[in-house]
């Protein structure tokens, strides 16, 4: 199989894993193969201004293989890390081995270069950093073979890597995304019912095959999106030409992308844009060409007391209260909005731990945010 056939089974393995994160391990299998690694390890976060990675999403495999033991390891070191301040630095999505991130003293002296990367044959990597959303931001190092040099990088493994820059980015942000919208796991059925996340199926001309009722409600408003002719575009004339232009790229099987949408009465939306493949079982998929996501990153989901009281035995005064925390409320904000004083919130916070058998209010929110069904409305 040429390199072309590769990446071409590559992109495609990545496509699917937007919708299931249990097909990244091959597609980092074959990546690896491809271009001669030894593994690879992807992150996304927020770099910290005193130095490391806020990590939201990390996928450390090696030959497609977790390693458990290194990813632990490197809690230890991340937020010393001195390769994450220089890539914070970097010009995006260009790729730089370590030798060039890190001067010869700084190698000498790092601790996470010595004690972390060159005992776990880590040292020959090539790093890149590639924007995202807000101040996200998505670091990913290729360990080529250990004790390399920065010569052992052939050309043709480096402009394979850099054909799939734009398709592991879209895979990381549309991952995230739904990790955000509550609907991590759902596939194209399962997203045409969901209330958390707009979706929309394209045909090759970039008209709406099919639309969930969130989508439905997001063109409705013309706030920010509209529908003309068929198909998705947006109200600022500005911004029409650029979805154009993405929306375009992702029916034609090119490439996917995504952009912010600016709402004049609420937070951007973010539009996400993959090609697919027709070859879905239902009858509408046999048309589509693209799947649309609209997505709310900045909004605070809404929590359903009556859901969050009724799942976890709570009265409907301490679910209320466990609610407004899990949504990212403050007691005193809590206080105001329920006409309550802080302190009643607060007895109110402590019989829910009691309840729950629970010591920390960050354990109430955990268990809360992890409870099923607690973003749907209330009835």
């Amino acid at each position: 199989m040429s390199i072309r056939d590769r990446i071409e089974e590559i992109v495609a393995l990545l496509r699917e894993a937007e919708l299931d994160h249990t097909v990244w391990p091959a597609a980092s299998a074959l990546i690896d193969e491809t271009c001669g690694l030894r593994g690879n390890d992807l992150l996304f976060g927020r770099f910290l201004k005193q130095g490391g990675l806020d990590i939201r999403l990390r996928w450390l495999l090696l030959r497609g293989e977790p390693n458990a033991e290194l990813e632990r390891e490197y809690l230890d070191y991340a937020p010393i890390d001195e390769r994450l301040t220089a890539a914070a630095r970097l010009p995006c999505n260009e790729l730089v081995h370590t030798n060039g991130l890190l001067s010869d003293r700084a190698r000498r002296t790092s601790v996470t270069y010595n004690e972390y990367l060159v005992p776990n044959a880590g040292e020959n990597c090539l790093n890149v950093r590639m924007p995202t959303n807000g101040d996200l931001q998505i670091a990913w190092s290729l360990v080529g073979p250990g004790g390399g040099h920065p010569g052992d990088w052939t050309s043709e493994r480096v402009d394979a890597i850099r054909q799939l820059l734009p398709h592991v980015r879209q895979f990381v942000r549309v991952r995230y995304a739904l990790m955000e919208a509550r609907s991590d796991g759902l596939r194209t059925p399962g997203l045409l019912d969901s209330r958390r996340i707009g979706m929309l199926l394209l045909d090759r001309s970039g008209r709406i095959v099919e639309a969930n009722d969130r989508a439905r409600a997001l063109l409705a408003g013309d706030d920010g999106l509209t529908v003309r002719g068929g198909r998705p575009t947006a109200v600022s004339p500005e911004q029409a030409a650029g979805i154009a232009r993405l929306l375009d790229a992702a029916c034609s099987r090119q490439c996917g992308g995504s952009m912010p949408i600016a709402r004049p009465s609420r937070e951007p939306l973010v539009l996400y844009a993959t090609p697919v493949g027709a070859t879905g079982p239902l009858s509408f998929e046999k048309r589509c060409a693209a799947r649309v996501l609209l997505a709310e990153p900045f909004s605070t989901p809404p929590v359903s007391s009556r859901r969050v009281a009724a799942a976890l035995g709570l009265t409907p005064a301490q679910g209320q209260v466990a609610a407004a925390l899990a949504a990212g409320g403050t007691a005193a904000a809590i206080a105001a909005e329920t006409h309550r004083t802080v302190a009643a919130v607060r007895w109110h916070i402590r019989e829910a731990l009691s309840r729950l058998g629970l010591s920390r209010q960050a354990d109430l929110v955990r268990v809360v945010l992890s409870t099923p069904g607690i973003f749907d409305e209330d009835d």
